[in-house]
């Protein structure tokens, strides 16, 4: 579900008050004729259908349309040296623009593959971002694949603007994500509120994911920084079957998570999400799964353990019933706790 920005953030983003955000609105929505239009469910919702005053809640292109509307009122010599002096514009575009990716990329998880500066996310990723469609974004590669130059853009390059998978499907960088940007813009007949939208991707996408990088790049260093004290907790013992790390006994322990770290990254370094198991336990159960569904989560692993691996719990020993007892308490616990309730990170 979409993180919408309230009237209030909106209007201090804009730099405007709450009264003149609202007659911006109301202007938009009085002349049907005006080339500048929000669509509810596109660059608002309501948050209440009906009363004499509806508050609503603003899309981070419906917030960047309404900025590049008073901008156009108020362009002239000092507002570009305003801009040159506090890069006021480019810093909104930043933010808006890194705020949608991120929502995209916890939501979705986009990402095809990072390489290098390149950070490469799935087509249903790059039409969120972009907010288009397939048909739009189909006719701008087309419209750049056909060209080694197009009002001044370079043509598109694979490992550069896009990758390609062994089953043909493709993904696309930051800077062919810009690309495509500049090229809709351009060339698109869209609205210019979708205009002002592709403007501020194309300026500021490659700036917004070099920001992620960053994120990724900590990220195992955090993750592997929590299973390692998960095991140091459970002082290197499997919490399936009690085995434990001895002189002379080959035991090789894996973090394992329970909400899978691709469609959560939100809980990949929380502590309670890493089950420390036999490596392979761990491997075994990665094979069950993958041919049931690509998600994983604790209600999966208890059904392993439940249909596929009871003979990995010793019922007749009460230490093994007493730590299976345990351990079904804490995923049914944690699924509960995060299922569908996302953790915010940056």
């Amino acid at each position: 579900m979409r993180d919408l920005l309230t009237d209030k953030e909106t209007a201090k983003i804009l730099g405007i008050r709450i009264s003149q955000l609202y007659d911006t609105v109301d202007y938009f929505d009085r002349y049907d004729d005006d080339p500048w239009e929000l669509l509810e469910g596109e660059h608002f919702e309501f948050v209440q259908s009906s009363g004499e005053y509806q508050e609503r809640r603003f899309t981070e292109e419906g917030v960047e349309a309404i900025a590049k509307y008073l901008e156009g009122e108020t362009e002239g010599l000092l507002s570009q040296v305003i801009e040159l002096l506090t890069h006021r514009k480019r810093k909104r575009k930043r933010m808006l623009v890194s705020r949608r990716i991120t929502q995209e990329l916890l939501e979705t998880n986009g990402i095809v593959k990072v390489s290098g500066d390149f950070v490469f996310v799935n087509r249903k990723t790059s039409i969120k971002i972009l907010q288009t469609n397939g048909r739009g974004i189909n006719n701008s590669i087309r419209r750049l694949a056909s060209s080694d130059s197009l009002d001044g853009q370079e043509g598109l390059e694979i490992e550069k603007h896009f990758t390609v998978d062994d089953s043909g499907l493709k993904g696309w960088s930051q800077e062919g994500l810009a690309r495509i940007a500049i090229d809709m813009k351009e060339n698109s007949s869209i609205s210019k509120a979708r205009k002002a939208w592709m403007s501020a991707v194309g300026e500021v996408v490659e700036d917004c994911f070099k920001k992620e990088l960053k994120r990724l790049s900590s990220a195992d260093l955090r993750i592997n920084n929590a299973i390692i004290r998960a095991k140091r907790a459970t002082r290197d013992t499997c919490q399936v079957t009690g085995s434990k790390k001895a002189r002379g006994r080959q035991l090789t322990l894996d973090g394992h998570h329970l909400f899978n770290k691709s469609s959560r990254p939100d809980l990949a370094d929380l502590h309670e999400n890493i089950l420390v198991v036999e490596s392979s336990i761990h491997a075994d159960f990665h094979c069950w799964q993958s041919k049931r569904s690509h998600r994983c989560e604790p209600k999966d692993f208890l059904e392993y353990l439940e249909t596929a691996r009871f003979d990995l719990i010793d019922h007749s020993n009460n230490a093994a019933a007493s730590r299976h007892y345990s351990l079904t308490e804490k995923l049914i616990k944690l699924q509960r706790n995060y299922e569908g309730n996302r953790l915010r990170y940056g």
